[in-house]
């Protein structure tokens, strides 16, 4: 496994990997992590011995710079359909979130003006895409995967839903820092069994581990290849565990912390602000 990320520093953004308890300075390799650093394999090539450490003080950034598109899915983990009493899905559901509402794993999650705001949580894991992909199977899917990532989902549920029951899904996901990612970019991990939590003021709301995905990693990939041109950096969001607040309705509210993680991904932290 290698933990990558991406760190700010008084010099400005230094792309690094993770090597115990140290973050080794990558720009004698790659100038930063990007979709074309990605697609290249620079970071499969990285010779840790020619590596120093970050040193002072810095904070985490968004692990990759220039993702192009957030793909995504909904009620993709049996535990989560159960608990709505839905009817298992017989393909994946596709949407998009916008690429602005990217932000870092310890980033301030902004509840917009609106004052019906019902802000939500949905911890999951991302796909990061290696390289083009199009129209491919299952089981040519593992090349096309670069690595993983930590995403939450934020949803405003007073949008995504109108009157006539209709779904809005990107209007729902899409404001400015409703979709932080981080801290790591991980590979060599299997994505297919990793723990995940979420916390709200310090009390577990959800828990589970993406063994529950109805729709497989490399199905999830090939299915999307089907209907879009996938490419390097872009992310595939997989659907999150049971215990969202739409099923409790319990929502976010100013100055309440939010946290989330999954094993070998890291763990992030979010402050709400109005």
């Amino acid at each position: 496994m290698q933990q990558f990320a991406r760190v700010l520093a008084d010099e400005g953004a230094i792309p690094v990997v993770l090597r115990g308890n140290d973050h080794l300075d990558l720009r004698p390799v790659i100038s930063d992590i990007t979709p074309d650093v990605i697609a290249a394999d620079a970071l499969a090539k990285v010779d840790v011995a020619r590596l120093s450490p970050v040193v002072g003080k810095f904070s985490y950034l968004a692990p990759i710079q220039g993702i192009r598109q957030i793909a995504a899915t909904g009620f993709n983990y049996r535990k989560h359909i159960a608990e709505f009493h839905m009817k298992p899905p017989t393909e994946p559901e596709v949407f998009l979130k916008a690429t602005s509402s990217l932000a870092g794993p310890f980033d301030p999650i902004s509840r917009g003006p609106n004052q019906e705001v019902k802000l939500d949580w949905e911890t999951e894991l991302a796909i990061v895409i290696g390289r083009e992909t199009k129209d491919i199977t299952a089981a040519d899917a593992a090349g096309h995967i670069f690595g993983y990532l930590c995403l939450n989902d934020i949803s405003d549920r007073s949008t995504q839903v109108d009157a006539e029951g209709q779904q809005h899904l990107v209007r729902a996901k899409s404001r400015p820092t409703y979709c932080p990612i981080g801290p790591y970019l991980a590979t060599g991990v299997d994505g297919m069994n990793l723990e995940m939590w979420t916390k709200l003021n310090g009390k577990f709301e959800q828990q589970g581990n993406t063994s529950d995905m109805l729709f497989d990693l490399h199905a999830m990939v090939a299915y999307f290849s089907q209907h879009m041109l996938l490419l390097p950096g872009d992310l595939i969001a997989t659907g999150t565990p049971p215990g969202v607040g739409f099923g409790k309705n319990r929502y976010m509210s100013v100055g309440d912390v939010l946290e989330c993680g999954i094993a070998n991904l890291g763990e992030q932290r979010h402050e709400i602000v109005p």
